[in-house]
């Protein structure tokens, strides 16, 4: 990749994508907004997508305001953490800032608040407050909106999970970076933030940030269990490191019993010796992960979804286990939505 003319960026905002055509123009808006006093760049880390991500990368009026690239990725290696680790690498500035190819920012100080952060002395890195769909979700398809019904009303104070997270350069270069060979595909936020966490001070912007999963997207029940398969293995590879680190996620041996608990279920409901109970325990779980979307979803095709959530917990169940007992993520999904 030819290097780029022009003054040296303050701020390097880095985005993996792959076929991201319909949502990254989220993106591309939240940071042609920016009221900025100083030079910046945007790395987007092409995954070999195959759609019109590039050309509408390319033809955005952001273009004119900074610095744009795309950076394509290996076929042969092109998860988002490879992405994320290439495009640092190609980075011109001292501060990065990652974010995901499908959020959008309203704040126009966003970007100027996140590097003041970052300059002050002791900070190696910032979070910011993450929201759900909100106004959006009734333009989901019912598929999207019983994805997004459990993160209806979310607001994640202090959030760290690459959607719009500071990092100092020199930082990012000393501990390594993301964890591309466990996590390729994704479950590197905490084990990133707790490798920061040690180099520094992690500090609030209190940046606003929406995740519009899948926007403008049509979504199917086997594309949610497919991404739902990638979440479990995310979570059971990390859960590791959460066990080394909890003092830094309070309240996480409830969450990993409640875990366990589903997975035993899971396993002993088809053994005719146990019933009715793990399967009355299967159905309990699935009945409290699936409340959101009857809280929240109003369609007839409701009816499927308690067939959809029970479904879904063995699924779970057998990634969970694998990420678990591999130590590693391996699910790797072009579309994990369709």
């Amino acid at each position: 990749m030819t290097e780029p003319a022009g003054p040296a960026p303050r701020a390097s905002v880095i985005v993996p994508f792959k076929n991201e055509e319909v949502t990254i123009p989220l993106v591309l808006d939240s940071l042609a907004r920016q009221a900025v006093d100083f030079p910046y760049e945007v790395i987007f880390a092409d995954g070999c997508s195959t759609d019109r991500s590039v050309e509408v990368i390319r033809a955005h009026p952001l273009n004119a305001r900074a610095g744009v690239r795309v950076l394509p990725l290996p076929p042969e290696n092109h998860g988002m953490n490879v992405g994320r680790n290439l495009g640092a690498a190609a980075a011109r500035a001292p501060l990065l800032v990652f974010m995901q190819a499908d959020v959008r920012i309203r704040d126009p100080d966003a970007l100027a608040r996140t590097v003041r952060m970052l300059e002050e002395p002791g900070v190696v890195a910032t979070t910011f407050v993450g929201l759900g769909a909100g106004e959006d979700f009734r333009t989901y398809d019912f598929w999207g909106q019983v994805f997004l019904a459990r993160y209806q009303g979310l607001r994640c104070e202090n959030d760290f999970d690459t959607k719009f997270n500071g990092v100092r350069r020199e930082v990012f270069e000393r501990i390594g970076g993301f964890d591309d060979r466990r996590f390729p595909y994704g479950g590197e936020d905490f084990d990133f933030r707790v490798r920061l966490a040690a180099a520094g001070r992690i500090v609030e912007t209190r940046v606003e940030v929406e995740h519009l999963h899948g926007f403008g997207k049509r979504h199917t029940w086997t594309g949610l269990l497919r991404k739902y398969a990638r979440n479990a293995e995310c979570m059971g590879a990390t859960t590791p490191v959460y066990l080394a680190h909890l003092g830094q996620e309070p309240g996480y041996l409830r969450t990993l019993a409640a875990r366990l608990a589903l997975c035993a279920c899971c396993l002993a409901a088809p053994l005719p010796w146990t019933w009715p109970w793990p399967a009355l325990g299967v159905l309990a779980f699935s009945i409290a992960w699936s409340a959101a979307t009857y809280r929240h979803v109003r369609d007839p095709r409701l009816a499927v979804v308690p067939f959809f959530s029970v479904a879904a917990m063995y699924v779970f169940t057998a990634y969970y286990l694998r990420g678990l007992l591999g130590g590693r993520v391996r699910v790797k999904i072009e579309n994990p939505m369709q």
